[in-house]
């Protein structure tokens, strides 16, 4: 995998990923069109689009220059996302929707176009099983991924560097796409074995009867150092 581009400014946020669950389906590009920002298009691999959804934790948050916010920057987050270009060829995500327990955060990120949902969400996290939930309050969509990790590093693909290797978040701003970039080192991707997913997110995303098939790709990673900075 390869290593990210330097952020072109200075950090605004850096977060570390832990226990990073990917699932992730090939969607025809006609069917995801709809679902992504104006002055963006899927972007295809192999003549197909792709959606994911990915959950993990999020500790560690720092706000540079401030330090870090301790358990107030700590929180569980479940991603339907899409993979995305822009008119510039500039290949990155466009989020669906993010869950999360943490009220601040998803008031804070709906500021700059971001759809954070609040939930109850949290993460259970053993040895041999890894397990994160969301439940949306009053009544609404959830989703419970579960795994068991494996040891076996995931061997170099296209796929999967396709689905990795995306430096920025397309995020919808007064009628067009707004760049963040992002930087991490590379994922250090291990197999993993899929226990449970009872999943309503995706649907609710747009992409209803997704879930009711294997996901195409599966990848667990102990995680990443995640920042991010203006394009």
């Amino acid at each position: 995998m390869s290593a990210a581009p330097p952020l072109p400014h200075r950090p605004v946020t850096q977060h570390d990923w832990r226990e990073v669950v990917g699932l992730h389906w090939r969607v025809e590009p006609d069917r995801v069109a709809p679902l992504v920002p104006l002055g963006t298009r899927p972007d295809e691999h192999d003549g197909a689009a792709w959606a994911s959804l990915v959950a993990y934790r999020f500790v560690d948050s720092t706000v540079p220059p401030l330090p870090r916010l301790g358990r107030l920057g700590t929180m569980t987050e479940i991603v339907v996302q899409l993979a995305t270009v822009d008119d510039t060829g500039r290949q990155g995500v466009a989020y669906r929707s993010i869950d999360t327990q943490h009220l601040p955060a998803v008031l804070a990120a709906r500021t700059i176009g971001l759809p954070y949902v609040w939930a109850r969400a949290g993460s259970r996290v053993r040895p041999d099983d890894v397990a994160h939930r969301t439940q949306r309050h009053r009544g609404g969509a959830g989703s419970l991924v579960r795994v068991v990790p494996g040891h076996e590093v995931v061997a170099p693909d296209p796929a999967l560097e396709f689905l990795t290797e995306r430096w920025g978040v397309h995020a919808p701003s007064f009628g067009r796409a707004r760049w963040w970039r992002r930087a991490h080192e590379p994922w250090p991707l291990r197999t993993a074995t899929v226990t449970r997913l009872d999943d309503e997110l995706l649907a609710a995303a747009g992409l209803p009867g997704l879930v009711d098939r294997e996901p195409d790709l599966t990848t667990w990673s102990p995680g990443v150092v995640v920042r991010y900075s203006r394009g």
